[in-house]
C-alpha cells in the first residue's frame, strides 16, 4: 500500500492593516474633495441670483417676495430630500473631507460685517446684532471643532451642538429678516447672504449631520491619522526653517560664483 501523504494547508494570504487610513480607504473614502459638478451648480446658482437681483425679484413688497423664499429655502429643501432619497447623494456627502466642510464654516466670521453696518446706521440693530453675533460665534466654534477633529478628540455630541448653533443662527437671521425686512438686504452685495451664503452653509451643516451618523469612529481615526501624518512632513521648529534658508542661501552664492 502506498503510504498516505499528510494533508497540509496553505496559509491564508489575507492580511490586515492596523493603519486607520488603510482601513478607511478600503471601505469608504473620507477625504474626497468637491467635484466639478459642485462648482458648476454653485456658478449656475450665482448666475440665477444675479439675474433675479437685476430683475428686482427680491425687492420688498407687502410680504416676503416669493423669489426670496424660494432662493433661501429651495436649495436647502432640495438637498435635504436628495440626501434622504438618493444613495448617490448620500455617498457623495459621506465621502467629503470633514476637515474641509468644517473649515469652510470659518468664513461665518464675516458676519461681523453686519455689526459694522449697524454701527454706521446701514442696518437695523434688531436684525444686524443677532445675525452678526450668531455668525461670529459659529465661525469661532468652527475653529474649535476643527482643531478637535485634527487631534482626534471631537465627539458626536460636540459636533451636533456645533451644527445646532449654526442652523439656529440661520433660523434667527432668516426669521428676523423676513419680519423686519431691511431694504439694504434686498440690494447687491448684501442680497448674497440670504440667497447664497445661507443655503450653502446650511447644506454643509446637513453634510456634517450625515457624516456624524455614519462610520463616525472610523472617520475620526482616519482623518486624525492623516492630519498627524501631514504634520510629520512639515518642519517642526524655527531652526528647521533657518537651516533650510541657510542652505538655500549658500547654494545661491555658490551658483553665482
Amino acid at each position: 500500500m502506498t503510504p498516505m501523504t499528510p494533508m497540509t494547508t496553505t496559509p491564508s494570504m489575507t492580511t490586515t492593516s492596523d493603519d486607520p487610513a488603510a482601513i478607511g480607504s478600503s471601505r469608504t473614502r473620507f477625504d474626497a474633495l468637491p467635484g466639478a459638478g459642485t462648482y458648476l451648480v454653485l456658478a449656475v446658482w450665482m448666475g440665477l441670483v444675479s439675474m433675479a437681483v437685476s430683475a428686482g425679484l427680491f425687492e420688498a413688497t407687502d410680504g416676503p417676495p416669493p423669489a426670496l423664499v424660494v432662493a433661501v429655502a429651495g436649495p436647502i429643501t432640495a438637498f435635504a430630500i436628495a440626501s434622504s432619497t438618493s444613495s448617490k447623494v448620500r455617498r457623495y456627502g459621506r465621502s467629503l473631507d470633514l476637515r474641509l466642510v468644517l473649515a469652510a464654516q470659518l468664513w461665518r466670521v464675516v458676519g461681523a460685517g453686519f455689526l459694522l453696518a449697524w454701527a454706521f446706521d446701514r442696518l437695523p440693530g434688531e436684525f444686524a446684532v443677532p445675525a452678526g453675533l450668531g455668525d461670529m460665534a459659529t465661525g469661532v466654534a468652527a475653529l474649535a471643532v476643527s482643531l478637535s477633529l485634527l487631534r482626534g478628540t471631537l465627539t458626536r455630541r460636540r459636533l451636533y451642538a456645533f451644527t445646532a448653533l449654526g442652523l439656529g443662527d440661520f433660523a434667527v437671521a432668516v426669521v428676523t429678516g423676513l419680519i423686519i425686512r431691511p431694504i439694504e438686504m434686498d440690494l447687491w452685495p448684501l442680497i448674497v447672504f440670504p440667497t447664497v451664503a445661507v443655503p450653502f452653509f446650511a447644506m454643509l451643516q446637513i453634510v456634517t449631520l450625515v457624516q456624524a451618523g455614519h462610520d463616525w469612529d472610523e472617520r475620526l481615526a482616519v482623518l486624525s491619522a492623516n492630519a498627524n501624518r501631514a504634520g510629520r512632513l512639515q518642519p517642526t521648529s524655527s531652526s528647521s526653517w533657518a537651516n533650510r534658508a541657510s542652505s538655500l542661501g549658500s547654494a545661491t552664492l555658490d551658483s553665482s560664483r
